[in-house]
């Protein structure tokens, strides 16, 4: 489910590397506070037209199983036995894994994913312009662009096509 504030922008690059460059840009305006970045995944479809989908804010199995066991640990502390509460904790953590996905809807990028031309890359993101400004002269390196989808206020979708599109 989409948090009502949360703005939505789906850009192309031309190029296989050209989303994640935007993303990592993304990330420093959100540590900087120009933008808040709630997710974002990097859509890539390689020279031979075959799909690459990374989310980089799901929730893995990996993080399941590490808070899990945390947790767990936690409450077999209280118990009387740490070790016991951790495996239990890192299992059900391993499980929360699997089957929570707190990212995008996965057949809704796969859609996005299969218009990319081979050899090019997208970038989904949900987030919101803190200092819409600043944020545009940033992401202003970024021409050649194409905006696909966007949920943007209408001031902002058109700083951002100034940006990015040519």
């Amino acid at each position: 489910m989409q948090n009502p504030n949360e703005e939505m922008v789906v850009i192309a690059f031309p190029g296989e590397k050209k989303a994640e460059e935007v993303l990592q840009t993304l990330r420093q305006l959100n540590s900087e506070h120009l933008v808040d970045l709630h997710k974002a995944a990097i859509l890539v479809c390689d020279a031979q037209g075959r799909i690459n989908i990374h989310e980089s804010n799901d929730f893995t199995t990996k993080q399941g199983v590490l808070g899990g066991a945390l947790a767990g640990g936690l409450v077999g502390i209280f118990k009387g036995n740490a070790l016991e509460g951790a495996l239990l904790g890192a299992g059900a953590g391993f499980l929360a894994g699997k089957v929570i996905d707190l990212g995008f809807n996965d057949a809704w990028l796969r859609e996005i994913a299969q218009a990319l031309a081979p050899g090019s890359s997208a970038i989904v993101a949900a987030l919101n312009f803190e200092h819409v400004d600043e944020a545009m002269q940033v992401l202003d390196q970024f021409s050649g662009g194409k905006i696909l989808r966007q949920s943007l206020p209408p001031d902002i979708a058109q700083k951002l096509s100034a940006a990015v599109e040519d």
